[in-house]
C-alpha cells in the first residue's frame, strides 16, 4: 500500500509538472515584449461578464486603500471570492497576480462591484494619442476623466517607478493624470480583450492558466502579442 501511494504521489506530481510546463514565467504586471517566450501563444476569451470587484476589509464601509481587489469571472450573482479569481492587489503575504485557492483565507469573502462606468484605462504618457508600450495601465473606478486615489496600477509606471498591484495615493506623480481611453470596459463584453492561455489544454479557465489583457489585438482567436499586460503571475 505504501509503495502504491508513493507511485500515485509521484505520478500526480509528474502530471502537475507536465500541465504547468507551458505556463508563463513572467511576473504579474509586466508587458509582453518582442522576443518574450509567450509571444504567439493562443488565447481564449474569458467569459463575458468578467469584471473587477473588491472585498471591503476595513472598518469604514466603502472602497479604500485597505481593500483587496480581484479580477472575477462569472457567475457573479452571489458575489464572493472564489477559486481561480485573480488578486490585483496583495492580500497578506499573497502577492498581486496570485490566484485564489480553496484553502486561502479570503475564499468566500463578500465582494462589491466597482461603480458603473469603471474600466481598465491607460494614460498617454508620451503624447502619441495611441496605446504604447510605455503607457501605464490602471483599473479605474467610475467615469472620471483623470486617475483617482485608490485606482489600481496594472503595470510598472514608466518614469514613476511605481509597482503593479499598488493603489494610487495622494500626492503620487501619476495621480490626476488625464485618461486617454478605456481599453477594457467593466464588466467585459464579448471578445478576447481579457483572455487566457490554456496551459493544461483542458478547454476551460482554471488555476494553471495565464491571464492577459489582450490589447491592442483583442480579436477572438487571438494570440499573445507585444504590449499585452500579464494579469496573473507564475503559479
Amino acid at each position: 500500500m505504501t509503495l502504491m501511494k508513493a507511485v500515485s504521489a509521484t505520478l500526480s506530481l509528474l502530471l502537475l509538472f507536465m500541465g504547468l510546463a507551458g505556463a508563463s514565467e513572467y511576473a504579474f504586471g509586466t508587458k509582453v515584449l518582442a522576443g518574450d517566450s509567450d509571444i504567439g501563444r493562443p488565447l481564449f476569451a474569458l467569459p463575458a461578464g468578467t469584471t473587477v470587484a473588491f472585498w471591503d476589509t476595513g472598518i469604514v464601509p466603502g472602497y479604500d486603500d485597505t481593500d483587496v481587489v480581484y479580477l472575477v469571472t462569472p457567475p457573479v450573482a452571489s458575489l464572493t471570492v472564489k477559486a481561480n479569481d485573480v488578486r490585483l492587489t496583495h492580500f497578506g503575504m499573497l502577492p498581486p497576480g496570485s490566484k485564489v485557492t480553496p484553502i486561502d483565507n479570503d475564499i468566500g469573502m463578500p465582494l462589491t462591484l466597482f461603480p458603473p462606468g469603471s474600466s481598465i484605462i491607460f494614460v498617454d504618457l508620451f503624447g502619441s494619442q495611441a496605446y504604447d508600450l510605455g503607457d501605464p495601465v490602471y483599473v479605474h473606478r467610475g467615469s472620471a476623466f483623470v486617475t483617482l486615489v485608490n485606482d489600481v496600477r496594472l503595470n510598472v509606471t514608466p518614469g514613476f517607478g511605481l509597482m503593479p498591484g499598488t493603489k494610487l495615493r495622494d500626492f503620487e506623480p501619476d495621480l490626476n493624470k488625464v485618461i486617454a481611453a478605456a481599453l477594457v470596459p467593466l464588466p467585459k463584453g464579448p471578445g478576447s480583450s481579457l483572455a487566457f492561455f490554456d496551459v493544461n489544454g483542458n478547454g476551460v479557465y482554471d488555476y494553471s492558466d495565464d491571464v492577459y489583457m489582450n490589447v491592442p489585438s483583442g480579436a477572438p482567436g487571438g494570440a499573445v502579442t507585444v504590449n499585452n499586460v500579464r494579469l496573473s503571475g507564475p503559479v
